[in-house]
């Protein structure tokens, strides 16, 4: 492996990097599913059972929960290692250490799931079941109480295939055996956790969180109809800051000191109810594919998962390894430009980009990547050159995104950032907003994409549309700082505008006073220190 290659901007200079890369490459193999792509150094029969298990899962989820979108709004990376050992390496740093069994990593343009095949350690696929019902919860249900996110996900986790049945809302042992030990449920407390507390660190304190929020979901779910229905009616109506207490109690019109009377009356019955659906009811899953892992793309995308958890030395190991292998991979190229793009190599990130796509990447991601590297320039004053201008810097984006959103119409972070790219430049605001509008349904606990639709809206002149935008929809967020900032550029956009129209026409007091008043509404310093510069100059 001590070959030298020199390829673009990335001469190797004759460094082996052999000790970077994952053991017995030649043994890894990928299974591809209808829904899923899982890497594995575990055996072909192993992942084929962890591809077919994560399929059923999603079937059974699909039944039960016919309501909610499934499908994952950005790319998904799984990696199923054989054992501890092989999987110690590509950890997330944030884990604290003992026995890992699975990790979900997500971000907004991507998501990595990783797993610790190891057969000896049974609860690995209930780690990946409970990671994947929250991601699920995110998508579909933005600001739910932390409860019922941890609740719903262990009450999911232990999903199981028992003869022809499949079956979730097994006890959980551990849970049932602390609240067997504790008699005090604190339900309030519990209701009333957000995920921000110190405290919740204690041990006593984590329990009994995750203990009562199990019980008190698979109660809701499977204590009886009315009880689901107004489980059903109350999340669908989650007001931001209301008092948890007040608000629980409203929907389930019971007071928590009888509520928690039921919940152990629910725990002494004879046995606790499950959810059970025949296998043969469920939509087919498709057959498993296996083939061997090409070893450049392994390492592309093992090299990109450690870029991810920021560590970008590890990273690059793997990028240029999967150079030896194969010098014109263009995701490869992707990836070390990510890492420059990072360590604020800026014309080094722009190099690699221009190589990844001279060299004919076809995956979205990359596109979204590069997209995003020439939007930063523009709006960092750009990079120099013809075609380095912020405008046109801000154009090249607005085609990355397009090509994103070409080779994948479901990648909705790429519609985000098409949508979003339209606020810059010489680009027509209006052509932005149908992208923008799209992602923020299939995003819809985003926040931000309802603040830059109104943005669009503004620039559009659809002032009446952006202040409903305001109204109706960034209000439930709860977030207030962002609504006043949102009401702000509303009022200040107004009043420019009418500064504008009145010294087109001559009404030069008028548009002073009015520009006056933009100043006077404008707290961010450096829009009110432009707007004091244009008024001093008129």
């Amino acid at each position: 492996m001590k070959r030298l290659w020199v390829f673009g901007v990335l001469p190797l200079l004759g460094v082996s990097w052999v000790a970077a890369q994952p053991a017995h490459l030649d043994t890894w193999s990928i299974a591809r599913t209808d829904h899923f792509s899982i890497y594995s150094d575990a055996g072909e029969a192993r992942v084929a059972e962890i591809a077919a298990s994560l399929e059923l899962f999603r079937a059974v989820f699909s039944q039960l929960a016919p309501e909610l979108d499934l499908d994952f709004p950005s790319p998904a990376y799984f990696f199923a290692f054989r054992d501890g050992e092989a999987y110690a390496p590509y950890r997330s740093g944030s884990d604290s250490g003992g026995v890992t069994l699975g990790q979900f990593l997500s971000h907004r343009d991507v998501n990595y799931v990783t797993l610790n095949a190891d057969p000896a350690y049974l609860g690995s696929f209930a780690v990946i079941f409970h990671e994947y019902v929250h991601y699920f919860v995110r998508q579909n249900f933005p600001g739910v109480p932390r409860w019922f996110n941890e609740g719903l996900a262990e009450y999911y986790s232990t999903f199981a295939v028992e003869g022809d049945r499949a079956v979730v809302g097994r006890p959980v042992e551990r849970h049932v055996r602390w609240l067997a030990r504790n008699a005090e449920l604190r339900l309030e407390e519990v209701l009333s956790f957000s995920g921000d507390s110190e405290s919740f660190n204690e041990a006593s304190k984590a329990g009994r969180f995750y203990a009562v929020s199990w019980v008190l979901v698979h109660y809701l779910l499977s204590g009886g109809e009315e009880r689901a229905e107004q489980l059903a009616t109350f999340l669908s109506d989650v007001a931001p800051r209301r008092d948890p207490r007040s608000a629980f109690e409203a929907a389930f019109d019971l007071r928590l000191s009888d509520l928690e009377d039921e919940l152990r009356g629910y725990l002494l019955g004879a046995s606790l109810p499950v959810a059970a659906i025949l296998l043969e009811n469920l939509p087919a899953s498709g057959r498993v594919e296996l083939a061997p892992a090409p070893p450049a793309d392994l390492l592309v995308d093992l090299g990109e998962l450690l870029a991810r958890m920021g560590r970008d030395v590890e990273a690059e190991r793997h990028l240029r390894l999967a150079l030896d292998y194969q010098p014109t991979h263009p995701d490869a190229h992707a990836g070390l430009a990510y890492v420059r793009q990072r360590e604020q190599r800026i014309p080094e990130a722009e190099q690699l980009y221009r190589d990844a796509i001279r060299l004919g990447s076809v995956r979205a991601l990359t596109y979204l990547l590069y997209g995003r590297h020439l939007l930063a320039a523009a709006q960092s004053g750009g990079l120099g050159g013809p075609d380095g201008s912020p405008a046109a810097l801000a154009s090249r984006a607005r085609d990355a995104f397009q090509v994103a959103v070409g080779f994948d119409s479901d990648f909705a972070e790429a519609r985000a950032m098409l949508g979003y790219s339209h606020l810059f430049g010489e680009l027509d605001p209006g052509q932005g907003i149908p992208h923008l509008v799209r992602a923020a349904q299939e995003l819809v606990g985003r926040s931000d994409l309802v603040f830059h639709l109104m943005q669009l809206c503004l620039r559009d002149d659809q002032v009446a549309r952006a202040q409903s935008l305001v109204d109706h929809e960034l209000a439930r967020f709860g977030d207030q700082e962002l609504v006043v900032r949102a009401r702000e550029e509303i009022r200040r956009w107004v009043l420019i505008q009418g500064a504008n129209e009145a010294l087109a026409a001559g009404e030069h007091e008028r548009g002073l006073r009015l520009l006056d008043e933009a100043v006077s509404v404008t707290t961010d310093p450096t829009l009110r220190a432009r707007l004091l510069e244009r008024l001093d100059s008129l």
